[in-house]
């Protein structure tokens, strides 16, 4: 287990629940090197987190549109407004739109 992202799996759902309170390239990375045991849906919890800095935005920014890509689907969860701005402003929620807890027990 990474000291980074807790995973958890239930069905065709995984769950990043990233543990650290900034994102930055480093942990970017970490939450990339983790997706590559992907499952058809993903979501990446971003409860803990209080700060991401441009490389951790940019880094983000480049995995997220590869998953998309490669036709995963990529949600973010329990995401700031703050940072719900800046996603959409860099365009990151049109390939990771936000999705609430709630919607999650449909696949428990």
């Amino acid at each position: 287990m990474s000291d980074i992202i807790r995973r958890e799996e239930f069905g065709d759902v995984v769950v990043l629940h990233i543990l650290t309170t900034s994102v930055d390239a480093i942990s970017a990375a970490a939450i990339a090197a983790e997706c590559q045991e992907m499952r058809p849906i993903t979501v990446l919890d971003f409860s803990e987190v209080s700060f991401i800095n441009s490389a951790g935005i940019s880094a983000l920014l480049k995995f997220v549109v590869n998953a998309r890509k490669a036709g995963y689907q990529l949600y973010a969860m329990n995401v700031t407004p703050h940072h719900q701005k800046i996603f959409k402003m860099v365009e990151m929620s049109r390939y990771m739109p936000t999705i609430e807890e709630r919607d999650l027990a449909a696949y428990r």
